[in-house]
């Protein structure tokens, strides 16, 4: 007695692609939302008197990347050979990763209330911090908002810099908080295949990110999306191997 089995490799290679599809799109969401977590909110409330700032020097890993990029940067962005060997210099001999630290005045925690300057509806907006919208498209604090700030932070908010538009979940009002564009913009942009295979991007859809997550003249590193990537290493394999099982019917 003898039977005969056919084997579909046409159907077995597009459930594997379809498990990897959703596997990778999974990591990426996740990678996303720990990226949205650590990003840093933009600085413009006063620290109590006698808080310090912590730093780190950078790994070598992360000294090798912030090199790589600065000469990028200045060679096809925006060519200058003398801020590239400047940028260059600077990450190599004295660049820091700023620490996050409990208590800061600045964290999305500790001063939520504070950060919302009202909300807009149908071009209006309802003050519910005591702001009022200015002509610059800035607004100016009220008075216990204004005393909270730093004479910087006065200037982003009354210039609009610092000011970030969170539209509501239904979509019916706009609030207007301080700080929160860079979290905001941090999203999972899909899996495309190339000819390499399939990659999924996360991105932080704002033009100063990268000026956050590495070093510059100017700032201490706050880096947010790597250790986002790299805390999802471990489960990779795992979660792709899930993913290609449920596909293959397991």
């Amino acid at each position: 007695m003898s039977g005969t089995y056919w084997f579909d490799k046409g159907r077995v290679k597009e459930a594997v692609r379809s498990g990897v599809e959703s596997g990778l799109d999974e990591i990426a969401e996740r990678v996303a939302s720990e990226a949205r977590r650590r990003a840093p909110i933009r600085k413009v409330f006063k620290e109590r008197k006698g808080f310090r700032r912590k730093f780190r020097t950078l790994t070598p890993a992360e000294k090798n990347l912030a090199i790589k990029r600065a000469q990028h940067y200045y060679t096809a962005v925006k060519p200058n050979e003398f801020k590239m060997r400047r940028a260059v210099a600077h990450v190599r001999y004295y660049a820091k990763v700023q620490l996050p630290r409990r208590g800061s005045a600045n964290s999305l925690a500790a001063s939520r209330s504070q950060r919302v300057l009202g909300y807009e509806r149908g071009g209006r907006f309802t003050s519910t911090s005591g702001a009022t919208r200015n002509r610059s498209g800035g607004y100016e604090p009220g008075e216990t908002l204004g005393k909270a700030l730093t004479s910087r932070g006065k200037y982003e908010v009354r210039s609009g810099r610092a000011i970030h538009m969170a539209a509501s979940a239904t979509g019916a009002q706009t609030r207007v908080q301080v700080g929160g564009a860079l979290k905001a913009s941090i999203g999972n942009e899909g899996v495309t295949e190339t000819p390499d295979g399939m990659k999924a991007t996360i991105a932080a859809a704002i033009r100063y990110a990268k000026f956050v997550e590495f070093p510059t003249i100017h700032n201490a590193a706050q880096p947010f999306l790597l250790p986002a990537l790299h805390g999802e290493r471990e489960r990779l394999p795992r979660t792709l191997a899930a993913h290609i099982k449920r596909s293959l019917g397991g």
